[in-house]
């Protein structure tokens, strides 16, 4: 009985092509997980930095109006440090990529309250000489798009 065995010569080509294919298939997903990756740890890094910023800048109002209240005024600021105290400077600061700025604003309480302490209101009360609404915006770039943070509070003179 005669055996008849038939070479199977284009089966090892067909194997590297698809091999090929898997690999490339492989290094290419795995360039665009290592860009997500980098791309995910920078936008982390800068939303830290600017809420760092923000907050710290919270901090020293809030030390501040623990000092002396009535060392706060009405405006757009910034905080400066002159190696013993904090104090505030006129303006929005720029650092390095963010810009940084506390705007203080009136308060208005209602005018009609049986309470020890009136309602906040957003018009047609009286201003408030004991409070200002302070708000603390820290904006970036970040891949072509502007990005903020803002902080707000409430800030009363209290003793």
């Amino acid at each position: 009985m005669a055996s008849w065995t038939r070479q199977h010569t284009g089966f090892t080509l067909v194997e590297a092509m698809v091999s090929v294919a898997v690999l490339l298939v492989l290094a290419v997903g795995s360039v665009a997980a290592n860009r997500l990756t980098t791309s995910s740890v920078t936008i982390n890094q800068l939303r830290s930095q600017a809420n760092t910023l923000s907050v710290e800048a919270m901090e020293v109002l809030q030390s501040m109006r623990a000092e002396n209240f009535l060392d706060l005024s009405v405006g757009v600021f910034h905080p400066v440090f002159d190696g013993s105290r904090w104090s505030l400077a006129a303006g929005q600061e720029t650092i390095g990529s963010f810009t940084r700025s506390i705007t203080l604003g009136p308060v208005q309480r209602s005018l009609v309250c049986f309470a020890a302490v009136c309602d906040i209101t957003v018009q047609g009360g009286i201003d408030d000489p004991g409070s200002l609404n302070a708000e603390v915006k820290v904006s970036w770039l970040q891949g072509g798009q502007n990005k903020e943070i803002h902080l707000s509070s409430l800030i009363t003179y209290w003793r």
